[in-house]
């Protein structure tokens, strides 16, 4: 992981994962000490939850609890673009080359992963991801968890229920309702909850 991307600095840095067969490896250079258990025994860390998984993400912090010594910072790149008036939550990373407006609301643990645009006066629910590419026009609501693939987009107004998952290169041009499976050009749904 390239911190300076970051303006971090830290003596210690190391990978976990619950996947035994990648422990000891160094992927990037960086060791995998553990276990997300790991965790338990340390007094005093900040962590970052480097999966873009709305689920999995939800499940690593219930399995951590309410450990007081652990900390999640926000990772903003200093090559991304932030408006005044926006608001970014804990434990949210934000890759380079992403814009966003003013006015816009970024939830705890969301993942925007490189050049994603996002409008004025936007929300994004927290454990949402937006991968590579995702534009959401002004006023769009994404709510908990919403999974949207590369190169997604909505027009303004746009509403995305919880936990839904829009396919790659999607347009939505209506609202969409939570658990729904969405693709196409315009997006259609394709699994109702």
């Amino acid at each position: 992981m390239n911190l300076e991307l970051y303006n971090l600095q830290y003596d210690q840095v190391y990978f976990l994962d619950d996947d035994e067969r990648k422990h000891q490896a160094k992927p990037g250079g960086v060791e995998v000490k553990g276990s997300v258990a790991h965790l338990h025994q340390v007094d005093n860390a900040d962590v970052v939850i480097g999966i873009a998984f709305p689920g999995i993400k939800r499940k690593i912090l219930s399995a951590l609890g309410s450990h007081p010594g652990l900390h999640f910072p926000t990772l903003i790149s200093a090559r991304s673009w932030l408006s005044n008036g926006v608001e970014v939550g804990k434990g949210t990373i934000i890759y380079p080359g992403c814009s966003i407006n003013y006015g816009t609301r970024i939830s705890d643990f969301v993942v925007m992963n490189m050049n994603c645009a996002l409008g004025h006066d936007i929300t994004v629910g927290a454990f949402s991801a937006l991968a590579p590419g995702v534009n959401l026009a002004g006023h769009t609501f994404l709510d908990e968890g919403v999974d949207m693939g590369i190169g997604a987009a909505t027009r303004q107004q746009v509403r995305v229920g919880k936990d839904a998952v829009i396919g790659g290169q999607c347009m939505l041009v209506r609202d969409v309702p939570p658990g729904a499976r969405v693709a196409g050009v315009p997006g259609r749904l394709l699994a109702n909850p």
